[in-house]
């Protein structure tokens, strides 16, 4: 960590709006370096200075929306603040409009010259920044694969916790594989989110349960899965949030409505109460017309304190969003594994949906398809992130009591 001061004597206002925000606990907040332009260009700088700065300038607006923040701090860095993405997504879409600005004045994008810093905290006009590695924010850029995430556990870690069985309140042995799915960013096509899906199934037959099944199981049987999602998702819980993608995390209201549930949340063995609150979201799979409206306004907001934020997951149906009215999430999930339909009428289910949700949380997520061409579908029917879904991540089972 090192503490950079601005010199540009219009940013105050600037900062002082940001140090006030969660932008920068959230990672969303970084600052961009032309230095290696000026470096090449030695004397001629000043001549070319302008011009190198309206360029960026042109390449910024074309990448951040209109919400998104960025103020020249220096005489060869840009900070910028944004609120469409967070962490190492954020990242990676202001890494890409400085390689583009690189390429265009130095005819080639050296890793030495990309200069990019996280800023962890904001005083007056003082930053504290730390630099960060090209190469690990270009991992958000491979949102076909969940590899490099993977990477980051050993193999034999996981298998103990992917999969795991137990013996269902009916006598019956239930399984349940976990699976990661990238969320994607559809406006900036990077990975936002790092998603664990579990499928139950049962040990005998191999026939999977579907989510909208689970209301036969009972409290406990949920809370047994509930509580294994949570054990391997801490397996990719971000040490910082700042610079590796939060994680969204299904879970069962019935679960997380009882005190035990919660208590479940700060409670993850090797994961801190604080990376919890900074790195994970919950994602509420089984909200419906049952559902007591003042009791999950309660929840949502009891959740909301322990972790990142909450999601609700939306039931195919014209009046979707029903259930969920009152409660301010920070997401609306629709999952279409169990949806078959044929492309024309997938796309036209979509649009939809998206339709409905429009406009009722930030994130509008179409997670679980089946192939990556329909990411276009749902960006053009009018979510924000989609997600394809791969297979469970091992076929190799451990008995737990």
């Amino acid at each position: 960590m090192t503490v950079s001061k601005i010199t540009a004597a219009d940013a105050a206002t600037v900062l002082e709006r940001l140090a006030g925000s969660d932008r920068v606990e959230r990672g969303a907040v970084f600052i961009i370096s032309v230095e290696a332009i000026r470096e090449r260009s030695g004397e001629r700088w000043s001549k070319k200075r302008d011009d190198v700065w309206g360029y960026l300038g042109r390449k910024l607006n074309e990448y951040l929306s209109y919400q998104d923040i960025h103020h020249r701090i220096s005489e060869t860095d840009v900070l910028v603040a944004m609120t469409t993405e967070d962490g190492v997504a954020a990242q990676a879409v202001g890494m890409k409009v400085l390689e583009e600005v690189l390429e265009f004045f130095l005819g080639s994008v050296e890793p030495m010259d990309i200069r990019i810093r996280s800023v962890s905290k904001i005083e007056g006009d003082e930053l504290t920044v730390a630099d960060l590695d090209p190469a690990v924010i270009a991992t958000a850029r491979e949102t076909q694969a969940a590899t490099p995430h993977r990477n980051q556990v050993s193999a034999e870690i996981e298998r103990e916790r992917n999969p795991i069985s137990f013996v269902a309140s009916n006598g019956q042995r239930l399984r349940v594989d976990f699976a990661l799915e990238n969320i994607v960013s559809l406006s900036h096509k990077v990975t936002a989110v790092l998603r664990v899906e579990p499928m139950v199934s049962f040990s005998a037959t191999g026939e999977v349960i579907p989510t909208r099944r689970f209301a036969r199981l009972s409290d406990a049987d949920i809370l047994a899965i509930d509580r294994a999602t949570l054990a391997f998702g801490a397996l990719f819980m971000p040490v910082d949030a700042r610079t590796q993608p939060p994680l969204i995390l299904p879970a069962s209201f019935r679960t997380m409505g009882q005190r035990k549930g919660r208590h479940e949340l700060i409670t993850i063995a090797g994961v801190t109460p604080e990376r919890v609150r900074q790195g994970m979201m919950l994602e509420f799979i089984d909200i419906d017309r049952g559902t007591p409206a003042g009791r999950m306004v309660e929840v949502v907001s009891l959740v909301g304190s322990l972790t990142r934020g909450v999601l609700a997951r939306l039931q195919p149906a014209r009046d979707a969003l029903d259930p969920v009215q009152g409660a301010r999430f920070n997401g609306l999930t629709l999952d279409l594994s169990d949806v078959t339909l044929p492309k024309a009428k997938l796309e036209a289910f979509m649009r939809l949906m998206a339709h409905q949700m429009r406009g009722k949380a930030p994130a509008l997520i179409a997670q679980g398809l089946s192939d990556y061409a329909h990411m276009e579908m749902a960006d053009n029917a009018g979510f924000t992130h989609a997600g394809v879904r791969s297979a469970p991540l091992t076929n190799l089972g451990r008995e737990v009591a």
